[in-house]
């Protein structure tokens, strides 16, 4: 990674106490960060709470109830004595709030200028309930959860307060840098750097049968002993009405307790660092969900609605305290969890990059071994991962400089931030041109797999990932494969392309699902053709034709997975893929109103059927997204055991060679003619070419091409066609010879063999 030395012209700092001298001069130190929400000291067995609202607010009180209260109800006529006073007089009145009954007490909270409120001393336990009521200027009476809320059990309802003491870290040695296998934003020894992250992308619903934090321990002992992976991503577990994809979070700080408590989400992460895997977090900085935001009624935190849900108001009036809101939602998951990185969900979409320098600045002080991943698909915006701040420059001043910047932006004079600090972002490009090479082999895909190659050194890259499995039709690789292979989408009936292309997926699934049973190798022709008609497809297609396509649908995805774990740098696949997992990942959410909406108007689930080819109702779309629910039998029994050797040899070639963790990419050839690509890397006296045939042709001892490199003799030490990896075995690794004079090499279509200098 280059830094950008880079001055922003017109950029200033520009002191807060100097914009406004009459508010609050709160500083961002721990203690500050610390303090929002409500604070539980042990000591004196009372509570502090604090909250940012609208400055322009009445008045804001707290109401505490008992944790046994928990159906209380959260509604207005709960209180009286709500004084509605108007004009002159409302600006000098005392409001008193007070509950109809004794299961709760109400207290004022100060106004401390700015917007912000609080209340200390407050005698409350962990687990006891509270909510806000806040009086606007125009005497509105809003019953809200807190923002910054650590334990949510009801989006709709009240918060609870959270203990921070709920569990006991075993794994210290992880924690204080002593263990070799971690991995830090500013690797010390025995630390190391994030070359060495290879991600298994994961989402907690889908991980288990039961998709509990408790549950998906079983999986991490599985995932540890496979040895593919260093790292586990976690899809976002911010709290939200049920088990889902978790990108609809609306209480930021607290964990979907659909999953499990924050304590087990604690002991998951405690226990995959005894397993020696690091774990990252996603957050979703860029909207809120559509069910159970009460932000707009709580304080200015909303500047609009968006595709996904409201937009988040970081650079718009009143946006101090919004943009402290989420940069310490990042501190909470770094600290309170120890997580060993954060993924931020579409930095693209989030609307202010001052938001996300903030984030850096904040991490990178206060928890400097975590590191950052930006989900950013702005591949020539170098300065998501760059940073840049004069020596001189202090936190506290850095800071002023987002407060200064967004305060010109604000008045419209618009600047940039220029370098912004994240660690990584995922190489969307880059997957881009891997998954084309793959599917549809062409000069052009080979042009661009050649450019991205050369530059996602510091990327996080991937084949697939949640998205391009989920978000078009719920079908992994071999599946999508399968449809495009045999052109399934003119072989179903459909009223639309979007409805035939859903149907040809599907159809796809089913084939690929039948051809890995144990009924499939008895199966006759006339059986087969009924079958393949119950799936919707107008023609036949034979035994031989589907075995066919399925090696080559598993060679290719083996050739994929190949071509990103041989490329340096941060690398990632999702759940189940090291494995040829056939399992759906179905998008799937159910909101709180889901259930009754479908029962009224029955036409809602038919149009989603339509666009998406399946209901999306968690109860419904979940079960088949578990990792491993389809079985492999038959003539594929032993598919998921050679795809898991093929990617856990190739990971210890990987911690074996750091040439292909960190190595220089020192040149690349492509063969259009054949479809062969081949990148060459150089790591002090190691180096190694990747040559991965894309193309269709077998090449028997044969294979020769005009880049390979002129001094020096090179021995086969990995080949993607190997027998044990299910491969038809294509080899070179008798040979000694191999040299600039004497290739002729033996290369399998939609293979890659690795060879080493010697």
């Amino acid at each position: 990674m280059r830094v950008q030395n880079i001055q922003n012209p017109g950029v200033t700092f520009n002191p807060r106490s100097n914009r406004n001298t009459a508010a609050p001069s709160f500083k961002r130190n721990w203690s500050e960060h610390a303090s929002w929400g409500a604070n539980y000291v042990k000591q004196t067995g009372k509570t502090n709470f604090k909250l940012f609202s609208f400055p322009d607010a009445k008045a804001v009180f707290v109401e505490i109830a008992d944790k046994a209260a928990v159906k209380l109800a959260n509604v207005k006529d709960r209180l009286v004595g709500i004084l509605g006073l108007t004009g002159a007089a409302a600006a000098t009145a005392g409001y008193s709030v007070s509950p109809v009954d004794d299961k709760s007490k109400i207290y004022p909270m100060e106004n401390k200028g700015d917007g912000v409120f609080e209340a200390k001393g407050i005698k409350a336990t962990p687990d006891d309930k509270y909510r806000y009521i806040v009086v606007t200027k125009d005497n509105d009476v809003n019953l809200v959860k807190d923002p910054y809320a650590k334990k949510q059990e009801n989006i709709h309802g009240w918060s609870s307060i959270y203990d921070t003491e709920n569990y006991k870290w075993k794994n210290t040695d992880w924690l204080e840098g002593k263990d070799p296998r971690r991995i830090v934003r500013k690797p010390n020894e025995p630390l190391r750097g994030l070359e060495r992250l290879v991600i298994d992308e994961v989402n907690i619903p889908t991980l288990t049968k039961e998709g509990t934090f408790e549950a998906a321990k079983a999986r991490i002992d599985k995932i540890a002993k496979k040895g593919t992976a260093t790292a586990i991503e976690l899809m976002p577990v911010e709290n939200a009405f049920s088990k889902q994809w978790g990108y609809d979070g609306v209480d930021k700080f607290a964990v979907n307790e659909n999953l499990g408590q924050a304590e087990q989400l604690k002991e998951l992460i405690d226990y995959s660092h005894g397993k020696g895997l690091n774990v990252i977090i996603d957050m979703v900085p860029n909207h809120m969900g559509p069910d159970g935001d009460y932000l707009s009624q709580t304080g200015p935190y909303i500047k609009g609605s968006g595709e996904f849900g409201n937009l988040l108001n970081y650079e718009g009036d009143n946006n101090r305290y919004v943009r402290d809101w989420m940069s310490n939602a990042a501190l909470w998951w770094a600290k309170e969890f120890k997580v060993d990185g954060i993924r931020f969900d579409l930095t693209n979409k989030v609307g202010s990059d001052y938001l996300l320098r903030q984030i850096a600045v904040e991490v990178n002080e206060h928890a400097p071994e975590v590191f950052l991943i930006a989900e950013d698909h702005e591949h020539k915006r170098h300065s998501i991962t760059s940073y840049y701040a004069p020596p001189y420059i202090t936190h506290d001043e850095q800071l002023e400089f987002v407060d200064g910047n967004v305060e010109n932006n604000r008045k419209g004079l618009r600047t940039s931030p220029w370098s912004i600090g994240f660690d990584s972002e995922w190489d969307s490009q880059y997957k881009e041109s891997v998954e084309k090479s793959v599917l549809e082999p062409n000069t052009f895909a080979l042009n661009d797999l050649d450019n991205y190659i050369k530059t996602s050194h510091y990327r996080v890259k991937y084949g697939y990932s949640h998205d391009e499995i989920g978000n078009e039709d719920g079908t992994r690789f071999i599946p999508k494969y399968i449809a495009r292979h045999f052109n399934l989408f003119i072989d179903v009936a459909g009223n639309s392309d979007a409805e035939k292309g859903q149907r040809a997926a599907h159809a796809a699934q089913n084939l690929a699902e039948l051809i890995v049973s144990n009924e499939f190798a008895k199966m006759t022709s006339s059986e087969l053709a009924k079958k393949e008609k119950s799936f919707g497809i107008n023609r036949f297609i034979s035994k031989q034709d589907l075995i066919n396509v399925m090696e080559t649908a598993v060679a290719k995805q083996k050739l994929m997975l190949g071509t990103v774990m041989t490329t340096p740098g941060p690398k990632m696949f999702f759940q189940g893929d090291d494995e040829a997992d056939l399992s759906y990942f179905k998008f799937f959410r159910e909101l709180s109103d889901d259930v009754d909406k479908r029962e009224a108007n029955p036409s809602l689930r038919d149009e989603i059927v339509r666009q998406k080819g399946y209901d999306t109702l968690e109860s419904v779309a979940r079960p088949d997204s578990v990792v491993g629910s389809v079985k492999t039998g038959g003539l594929y029994k032993t598919l998921r055991e050679e795809n898991i050797k093929f990617n856990s040899d190739l990971k210890k070639l990987l911690d074996e060679s750091e040439v292909l963790a960190k190595g220089e990419m020192i040149g690349t050839y492509k063969d259009n003619v054949h479809m062969v690509h081949t990148h060459h890397l150089k790591l002090g006296n190691e180096e190694l070419l990747v040559i991965k045939n894309f193309g269709y042709g077998f090449h028997s001892d044969n294979y020769s091409y005009y880049g390979f490199p002129q001094y020096g003799n090179w021995k086969e030490i990995f080949n993607s066609d190997a027998k044990e990896y299910g491969g038809s075995g294509y080899s070179n690794d008798d040979r000694t010879d191999i040299n600039y004079k004497n290739q002729n090499l033996s290369l399998a279509p939609n293979s890659f063999i690795i060879l080493k200098k010697v």
